[in-house]
């Protein structure tokens, strides 16, 4: 965050400040539950920032130029996350096509879904009997 003081507590604009905070602190968070792999849930983000969007443009833009700082943050917090979001569904993506392959695993998917459901993987078919004793050749009689 920048150096910019916060806004008086309680004053008309404190809200604003508050829904900075608490969407900031959202952000940072959905990001280092990426970044360890983690799944996560967004839905509503759009909605909050729109919202607060909404609540700074009705204002007068003296109410919402000491929140300037802090805004600019929270925006530019979006794009790491973005980012992180973008290479997780990079690697899931690899990892299920992958598997779907059969590679990075020395049993294939099919394999292991056969195994889940009680069957062992196809038996390759038996290879041809050997003849004991030799045909005999056209020259030889029968």
């Amino acid at each position: 965050m920048t150096g910019a003081p916060p806004p008086a507590a309680g004053g008309p604009d404190q809200g604003v400040a508050d829904e900075i905070a608490r969407l900031t602190a959202a952000v940072a968070e959905a990001r280092r539950q990426a970044e360890s792999g983690a799944p996560i849930d967004l839905s509503g983000l759009e909605e909050r920032v729109s919202a607060l969007c909404a609540d700074a443009m009705a204002r007068p833009k003296a109410d919402v130029r000491p929140h300037l700082d802090r805004l600019g943050d929270l925006v530019a917090a979006l794009d790491p996350l973005a980012a992180t979001l973008t290479a997780q569904h990079i690697l899931r993506r690899d990892t299920i096509a992958d598997a779907l392959d059969g590679r990075g695993d020395p049993h294939s998917a099919r394999h292991r879904a056969a195994a889940a459901y009680g069957r062992g993987p196809t038996p390759q078919p038996p290879e041809p009997p050997v003849p004991s004793a030799p045909l005999p050749t056209p020259d030889e009689p029968t």
